[in-house]
């Protein structure tokens, strides 16, 4: 059913992904941005719309590696500096733990002011029902962007998660350390020897996990992601949904409204998704509203229904899990439900202003060699996957709409009055009495 869809999918996907990086706030973003408007109008016939909005785009994610640099002139000052050094790496780890929490695993933007703004564009494409009014719409959503290289993931993505938590858990030592000098030196310890010999020894136990920090990620564009797998797959799917619907409107669900929604700057920490919500959220009906964003579908044997980002303390909405889940199986797959175990997806803003959601991958889930790295190519990704994707998709739409036709029955909540009992107390002598009672009103209900 698929198939020319998919290929075009992947032809799409080698078009952008030829241009190379796309790391967020870059040039190189805001042409794959022109482009992929191009393309939209071409492929589908519809004229899509952008939405700007500025940021910081390496305020988050991309600092990693410069936080490594800091965390080793902490540990710099800290042997050369006297108390004065002491003090200035104890504020400076402190400094570095609040900001990753806030900035790298929350995404608060919080510190955003205090790095270089830059703008970027959500690209937003509407097929309007096939007759009729609106009463729903559905969102599909994919970022556009790529990511930086993550240089560890590449070299060994075995050891990469490890490494990385070697180097913060440096950074917290470092900062426990400080404070115990500090005593040391207001002469809360006897053994003031002892002491002042352990603390200058034991953090070079962790100096190499300082480094492995600086060596995180790169910010040059050269070796940047293409961004094939995460997540060019999801925009080429997207767009051939709405391609799609937009041919065969006799197969579109009656009063849907499809609204595809290509964010930017994801890799900044779901830039482009909070913007639209921020701009949008007195618009959205979150009681007519789901938003089913696509993110990384590459890997066969790991198609999956995303159930929240515990960074981020959102839990995405059952039904769509559920939903995503049988469309899986159905699609000749085995399902799979996984958390984000890192990071966070575009379905968090929606999710954190009350919009059902969930995101759909087929990502293997571990670190590899080819997650934000030069190698997440199109080569590696075979045709049939995206077929099963869009299989997936389509069917998902397809059972929104099914339950929607449920959500009346659903919805109604029996009353009990004195003359409702009454009746029902008639019509059960009624049917006692061998009275003709039609069964198919409560068949319907029970199977709503």
């Amino acid at each position: 059913m698929f198939k020319k869809y998919a290929d075009e999918a992947m032809e799409l996907v080698k078009l952008i992904e030829a241009d190379g990086a796309r790391l967020p706030g870059t040039e190189e973003e805001k042409a794959a941005c022109k482009k992929l408007q191009g393309e939209i109008v071409k492929r589908t016939g519809l004229t899509p719309y952008t939405e700007k909005f500025t940021y910081a785009p390496n305020a988050s994610i991309g600092a990693i590696n410069k936080l490594g640099w800091v965390a080793l002139l902490m540990f710099l000052v800290y042997y050369i500096g006297g108390i004065g050094g002491t003090i200035i790496a104890m504020l400076g780890c402190f400094g570095l733990l609040v900001f990753t929490l806030t900035q790298i695993v929350r995404y608060t933007g919080m510190w955003d002011f205090a790095f270089k703004q830059e703008t970027a564009e959500n690209i937003v494409t509407e097929l309007e029902p096939a007759k009729g009014e609106t009463e729903y719409t559905v969102y599909l959503g994919a970022h556009y962007d790529s990511s930086w290289c993550w240089k560890l993931a590449a070299r060994n993505a075995n050891t990469a998660l490890i490494k990385t938590g070697y180097g913060v858990i440096g950074v917290i030592v470092l900062m426990i350390l400080s404070i115990l000098r500090l005593c040391l030196y207001s002469g809360a310890f006897d053994d003031y020897t002892a002491w002042n010999i352990s603390l200058y020894i034991i953090p070079l136990a962790f100096l190499p996990g300082y480094f492995f920090l600086t060596q995180y990620l790169t910010q040059d564009k050269t070796v940047g992601s293409p961004g094939a797998m995460d997540n060019l797959s999801g925009i080429a799917l997207n767009m051939m949904i709405v391609k799609y619907f937009k041919e065969h409107p006799e197969d579109m669900p009656e009063g849907m409204k499809l609204v595809n929604i290509g964010f930017a700057s994801e890799e900044a920490g779901l830039k482009g998704s909070f913007a639209y919500v921020k701009a949008h959220k007195n618009e959205i009906d979150v009681n007519n509203s789901y938003v089913f964003n696509v993110d990384s579908v590459a890997d066969p044997g790991h198609f999956e229904a995303v159930k929240g980002d515990p960074w981020q303390g959102t839990k995405f909405d059952k039904k769509l899990i559920d939903m995503t889940c049988e469309a899986i199986k159905e699609s000749g797959e085995e399902p799979h439900t996984i958390v984000n175990p890192v990071g966070g997806c575009d379905s968090t803003p929606f999710c954190k202003i009350g919009v059902p959601t969930t995101t759909f991958a087929a990502q293997n889930p571990v670190s590899t060699e080819y997650y934000h790295t030069y190698k997440d190519v199109s080569d590696r990704i075979d045709v049939s996957t995206f077929e099963t994707g869009l299989n997936v998709i389509y069917k998902v739409i397809k059972k929104i709409a099914a339950q929607r036709a449920l959500v009346p029955e659903v919805a109604v909540t029996e009353v009990i009055t004195p003359e409702s009992a009454d009746a029902a107390e008639a019509a059960g002598a009624a049917e006692a009495a061998g009275a003709a009672v039609s069964a198919d009103a409560p068949a319907a209900e029970t199977e709503a």
